[in-house]
């Protein structure tokens, strides 16, 4: 189903300009995205009413969304590598407003080599996945506290977990801000995971915005793996369906293996297009990579993604920055 959908999903690439027949395409894709987002609505009231046990009639819309992408990486020195992305949002407003379900892969590294597939019919299949609940303690524009818990899968063995998530944002004179992050997983089987951010963020004016981000990641499971992303990205907003960002970021880990080293320096830019309603979109990355594995040497790296949202989109707060 996810496969069939895709394909025909990627028609949309060529819709410009229409002809009668391919308006009449149009209509068809329009046609299928309206029922799968309907479908998203439908089972978020069926679990919303579940869990609050009150049938009352309320609106879902707000909050709750699918993101889906294929992404297909080329990088010189390397075979060409795909990979599936999927993001659900059930907003559940009957509990108070505070739930909500999520299902989304999972990722375990902070670098750009997540886990991928030699194969792209393979993408859906070698993927982990998060099936959990959240629950929103308190959600403000200075803090966010959350946590929550669930179910990492891949194969028939499930690996439950417990999370919690802490946001804090100071804002001072001058429009920088300085955001406080950090969020924990404990799994059963995959033991700990913990992800800590401090960055500092600069709103230049109303179509720039710049960044210096901080990522340390531990995981208990591999290895007792340490990671850390230092990165400066700087964010044009081109238009409400446009934006590009650039970026230079180093990478470096270490576990109970080896000694904590730089992993690579990684400059880039990222573009990212709206280009159909405001449900499909793709994004192009290039940029040169100098991995310690290569002895530094450049090589380029280009990463090209085809996406596309369901159910409730907020225009206002695009992401653009991958």
């Amino acid at each position: 189903m996810v496969h069939s959908l895709f394909l025909s999903l990627l028609l949309l690439l060529a819709l410009s300009p229409l002809s009668a027949q391919e308006r009449e395409e149009s209509s068809n894709i329009d046609s299928v995205h309206e029922r799968v987002s309907e479908w998203i609505y439908e089972t978020s009231n069926r679990i919303d009413i579940f869990f609050s046990g009150n049938s009352e009639e309320i609106s879902l819309q707000k909050g709750t969304s699918l993101d889906t992408s294929f992404d297909l990486y080329a990088e010189t020195y390397r075979s060409p590598l795909y990979r599936f992305n999927v993001s659900l949002r059930l907003h559940l407003p009957r509990t108070e407003k505070r739930l909500n379900l999520v299902l989304e892969d999972f990722k375990n590294t902070s670098s750009v080599d997540l886990p991928k597939s030699a194969v792209p019919t393979d993408t859906i299949g070698n993927n982990d996945y998060l099936l959990g609940i959240q629950y929103r303690q308190q959600e403000s524009k200075y803090t966010r506290i959350g946590y929550g818990g669930g179910i990492r899968f891949r194969s028939l063995t499930p690996d439950p977990y417990l999370s919690v998530y802490l946001s804090r944002s100071f804002y001072f004179s001058q429009k920088w801000e300085l955001l406080l992050r950090n969020k924990v997983r404990y799994f059963a089987d995959y033991r700990l995971d913990n992800t800590a951010e401090a960055s500092l963020i600069k709103v230049l004016n109303e179509n720039l915005r710049f960044s210096f981000r901080n990522i340390y990641r531990f995981l208990e499971q591999a290895d007792y793996r340490n990671e850390t992303v230092n990165s400066l990205i700087l964010e044009q907003f081109i238009s409400s369906k446009r934006g590009v960002s650039y970026s230079l970021s180093i990478y470096s880990s270490g576990d109970s293996g080896s000694v904590f080293k730089l992993g690579y320096y990684y400059g880039g830019v990222s573009f990212r297009h709206y280009y159909y309603r405001d449900w499909a979109y793709y994004q192009t990355d290039g940029g040169i990579i100098l991995r310690e594995s290569n002895n530094f040497s450049p090589a380029a790296r280009l990463m090209f993604k085809i996406g596309f949202l369901f159910g409730s989109l907020d225009t206002a707060n695009r992401k653009f920055v991958p």
